[in-house]
């Protein structure tokens, strides 16, 4: 498995500095305390997922072979959708369309 941290990641109200720390810890892959990651979807069965960062970094998850694109951080799973709202407004404004891969690049 493989944490990738995208150009566009979006958060809430994060300093910039505590921000710049929270994404170093997600890249090394290190614990982090009660925040939440916003990724594409596992499978293809919706747009964005929510997900405990700790839980990803759990044996189920590490054996993936794939990479998990952060698309968005919060410090509470409210917050995080909240974040998602934001997303799909702003992909809504751009494209006109739901395409989360093509706004991000991925």
């Amino acid at each position: 498995m493989r944490i990738r941290v995208n150009k566009k990641v979006y958060s809430e109200d994060i300093g910039e500095r505590a921000f710049k720390k929270l994404v170093r810890r997600v890249a090394f892959k290190r614990p982090v305390k009660g925040l939440f990651v916003i990724t594409e979807p596992m499978y293809e069965a919706g747009i964005m997922e929510i997900y405990n960062y700790n839980e990803l970094l759990q044996p189920f998850y590490r054996k993936k072979k794939r990479t998990f694109n952060v698309l968005g951080v919060a410090k509470s799973r409210e917050s995080a959708k909240q974040v998602v709202c934001d997303i799909l407004d702003d992909v809504y404004r751009e494209l006109g369309k739901p395409d989360i891969k093509d706004f991000f690049s991925i």
